[in-house]
């Protein structure tokens, strides 16, 4: 699920991206549009990144040792009869 979720993330800052660099070529510079347009490339750049880093990390994996870390220990508190 987390993998989908990250594929997702990818094609909406590929889209982002692709659609904020287009528009840079057609606005005529230091318009309030080409401002958008250039805001726009980068925050699809920025979700772009963000996704590399997720998948480098490992996260889903980490997200595993984290809840195999938070439960109890056999013979614990929670263990008692």
């Amino acid at each position: 699920m987390v993998r989908d979720a990250l594929q997702g993330f990818l094609r909406l800052g590929m889209w982002v991206a692709v659609c904020g660099l287009v528009m840079i070529f057609l606005q005529p510079p230091g318009s309030a549009g080409f401002v958008l347009s250039v805001c726009s490339a980068g925050i699809g750049l920025a979700i772009i990144a963000g996704v590399i880093v997720a998948l480098r990390a490992d996260f889903p994996g980490w997200l595993a040792r984290l809840a195999a870390r938070r439960t109890t220990p056999p013979g614990g508190p929670t263990d008692q009869v």
